[in-house]
């Protein structure tokens, strides 16, 4: 707890992102899933393989990766920061997905495949949405406000 404190009196919000996310990612490689995260570090987990999936190339990454296998969890969280926009953005790319979403990697990778360009360029779309509409819902503040306000369920 004490170190959770010391993290979140650093001034710059994107210090005090990736020195919980050591934490967290850390106490996460104990286990082969997430069960020894609290519902708040999911949370966090979540929203973290989200954003990192985009900065590698976007929803069609996401959609063709393990990320992907997550992304009721990932809607889930983003409502949960408060983030409202941004959630109902992937719920949207979710929408336009080929067929029943599944969260089975090797069947969402055979629909992308066999995907009309018209899916393909509806996701560069919301690439695009959710790259130039990151001011509109700054999640980096977000995630800090929800991880101070369940300061006692971090590093735990």
């Amino acid at each position: 707890m004490n170190t959770i404190n010391n993290i979140l009196k650093l001034e710059d919000e994107v210090a005090i992102i990736e020195a919980i996310g050591s934490l967290i990612w850390e106490k996460k490689e104990a286990t082969e899933d997430f069960s020894a995260l609290t519902d708040e570090e999911k949370v966090f987990v979540f929203i973290d393989i989200f954003e990192g999936a985009m900065g590698e190339g976007g929803l069609h990454f996401f959609f063709t990766s393990e990320s992907g296998n997550f992304v009721e969890e990932i809607i889930t969280s983003y409502q949960e920061i408060k983030a409202p926009k941004t959630a109902e953005l992937i719920a949207n790319a979710v929408k336009i997905f080929p067929k029943t979403y599944t969260v089975d990697l090797e069947e969402r990778q055979a629909l992308i495949a066999k995907a009309e360009e018209e899916i393909l360029s509806g996701w560069e779309d919301l690439d695009e949405l959710f790259f130039t509409n990151e001011s509109e819902e700054d999640v980096v503040t977000l995630i800090v406000d929800y991880i101070k306000a369940n300061e006692s369920q971090f590093g735990r």
